[in-house]
């Protein structure tokens, strides 16, 4: 079959994989997750259609039941293709000069199961799912959108310091409409603020601890977690996936039918891969420092839902029913990201209608960590 060539256009904004993002800065909190939310997410969007045939099933992680919010700071964003693209006389995208951004995501594990013997070998792995990610730059929300299917909403998000030296702020402001009613104006609304007190040790702060992650708080331990991360993936292990140094994410990618808007004439799952390499400057904030209050207002509610909140009294102006927690724990740390793998996973069968034959399905889902070995097991892109 002939590769059908990318049409580029000067108007478009899309750079294509891969990415390389040095000197950026994490703050990550750990949430409790709302399981049946997460499930929910799973079904609707990646057990599509009937499950004997699409040969996998995702689920909620019940024995984990965590999510990570992250809120990011990208001071150099730079495609890292080596491969010159033919794009008809358009500028090379490595001659585009750099990006930078602010992204704040929710990032929830989940589990893809083969559905036979052999695929719960080979197909089995864990991914994480974004159910929602915000961005500050208009290049990255249509970049992730057009060609990974994640669904990238341009927001207003600003980082700084709070009152501590040290200590840090997060707020996040999205478009939306406070009532959902008739003749309701859209415009900027608070969704998210997030502030710390300052990086332990520290004698600033609540002078109590409550979580499992009190016993990792120390300057012994945080070396020891920075030192750590420079061989392989051992942070993985020793963090219970607090900080994964490899996350595969999964998306559903899809483009609706022009004369049929409510039905798709492509669907597919996109697994990408975002690695963390060269990991400085780990330290936790005490969680009992950390406020994290959701805007839980008429358009955030879908997408508030995946956190547990606890039942406090609704704040802030009319309609806007706020909610505030403290994380499980929390951290910071600075890195370089590599955007590195991107495949589709999984092409989902479409019905084209008219009398045209449906679209064939096609699986690519063999484990990252069985793929070196996956000629033994049969073809990768079994029809």
């Amino acid at each position: 079959m002939t590769a059908i060539p990318y049409v580029q256009s000067s108007a478009s904004q899309e750079v294509p994989p891969p990415y390389h993002f040095p000197d950026v800065t994490v703050n990550g909190f750990v949430c409790e997750v709302e399981i049946a939310a997460a499930q929910d997410y799973c079904d609707k969007f990646f057990n599509l259609g009937d499950p004997a045939s699409r040969g996998f099933k995702y689920s909620a992680v019940a024995t984990w039941p965590y999510a990570l919010l992250l809120m990011i700071d990208y001071p150099v964003m730079i495609t890292s293709s080596r491969t010159p693209e033919n794009i008809g006389g358009e500028t090379q995208y490595s001659e585009r000069g750099i990006v930078s951004q602010q992204e704040v995501f929710l990032a929830i594990p989940v589990l893809r199961t083969g559905m036979t013997p052999a695929t719960l070998l080979t197909n089995s792995t864990l991914e994480w799912m974004l159910p929602f990610i915000t961005v500050g730059n208009p290049t990255s929300a249509v970049c992730g959108r057009e060609m990974l299917g994640l669904e990238k909403l341009r927001a207003e998000i600003a980082f700084g310091e709070n009152i501590y030296p040290g200590s840090f702020r997060g707020e996040v402001q999205l478009p939306g409409w406070a009532p959902l009613q008739l003749q309701a104006v859209q415009r900027m609304l608070p969704f998210l603020e997030v502030t710390t007190g300052p990086p332990t040790p520290t004698f600033r702060g609540s002078p109590r601890e409550s979580s499992l992650w009190t016993l990792f708080r120390s300057p012994v331990f945080s070396d020891l977690i920075e030192r750590a991360a420079t061989a392989a993936d051992m942070i993985d292990g020793m963090s219970s996936g607090l900080v994964p140094t490899t996350m595969q994410t999964v998306s559903l990618k899809q483009f609706r039918d022009a004369e049929q808007p409510d039905r798709a004439i492509y669907q597919a799952l996109i697994g990408c891969r975002t690695k963390y390499s060269g990991i400085t400057n780990f330290r936790f904030y005490k969680e009992l420092d950390v406020e994290i209050r959701l805007h839980n207002q008429a358009s955030f509610q879908d997408i508030t839902h995946f956190i547990r909140l606890p039942p406090t009294p609704p704040s802030g102006p009319i309609g806007d029913v706020s909610r505030t927690l403290s994380p499980i724990a929390a951290y910071r740390f600075n890195a370089t990201i590599d955007f590195d793998q991107m495949r589709t996973l999984h092409t989902f069968s479409v019905d084209r209608g008219d009398g045209l034959p449906p679209t064939r399905a096609t699986s690519d889902l063999v484990a990252p960590w069985l793929r070196p070995w996956a000629g033994f097991f049969g073809p990768r892109r079994p029809s």
